[in-house]
């Protein structure tokens, strides 16, 4: 993971790469037993991120973890675009993508990485004090983003909180990027956010085409589940440059900032 785009979306297409290369060994296992299977190697590797982010935190001098951590972080990243390889060849790819255990190996996934998230902000607090500052936000917009980064990843984990995080969710990731292209950053600084609003992004399409509960309603086609989470996105994008404008204009601009500008 070297914050670069091509980097990332590079993972993703490898991951992929590698699940059409086993999807034909894999394509008559049963759904829920390759879901079970996928949900473990998931669980492994977020399981094993938090650990060693832990260890980077109490040792931020050992080298060895962090890039232990960014080995991690990687194998997420292409287990991710695995799992679009492997529904290549299944002729029951709907229902593997869309299977429950799927699903919650996903949402497991990014509430580890936006805990994560939170946590690193906390202890990485002065030079994101500076960032937000220099971005004309106050310590205390950065203080709400942790907390509400927080409790996003609890919600991913909650069933009837699932959506309601994710559109938070999605909107803070808008802003994030948002805010690097106001402040004229490369594209490369926003390749955590980008990568984050694609799996969030791709979890929203996989809900809304899960079979409804009620057997008498019709399950959503792909074309319809994308532009329903779509036009979500698009009110989320709205949302976060209102705010962002809102936050510019009615806040009252940090020390930092004003002594720049004067």
């Amino acid at each position: 993971m070297f914050y670069r785009v091509d980097y990332h979306l590079a993972l993703l297409l490898a991951g992929f790469l590698i699940g059409v290369l086993f999807s034909r060994a894999t394509k008559d296992i049963a759904a829920r037993r390759l879901a079970r299977a996928y949900y473990v190697a998931v669980a492994i590797v977020a399981v094993a991120s938090v650990l060693i982010f832990a260890v980077t935190v109490l040792a931020p001098q050992a080298h060895i973890w962090i890039l232990a951590y960014k080995v991690a972080s990687d194998l997420g990243n292409a287990l991710f675009g695995v799992l679009f390889g492997l529904a290549v060849r299944r002729q029951d790819s709907r229902e593997f993508l869309t299977n429950p255990t799927i699903v919650a190996a996903l949402l497991m996934s990014r509430a580890f990485s936006f805990g994560i998230s939170s946590i690193g902000k906390a202890f990485s607090l002065a030079p994101m004090t500076q960032f937000f500052n220099q971005s004309g936000y106050s310590t205390g917009f950065l203080e709400f983003i942790m907390m509400a980064e927080a409790f996003g990843a609890i919600g991913l984990l909650l069933p009837w909180a699932v959506r309601p995080a994710l559109i938070g969710l999605t909107i803070d990731m808008f802003g994030a990027i948002m805010t690097h292209v106001f402040n004229g950053d490369p594209v490369n600084d926003s390749t955590g956010a980008i990568g984050q609003l694609i799996r969030l992004i791709a979890i929203g399409i996989l809900l809304t085409m899960r079979p409804p509960e009620d057997a008498r309603a019709a399950s959503r086609s792909l074309r319809r589940s994308v532009l329903a989470v779509g036009a979500v996105a698009a009110v989320c994008l709205l949302a976060a440059a209102g705010g962002g404008v809102a936050i510019h204009h009615l806040s009252p601009a940090p020390a930092t900032v004003q002594a720049v500008k004067s």
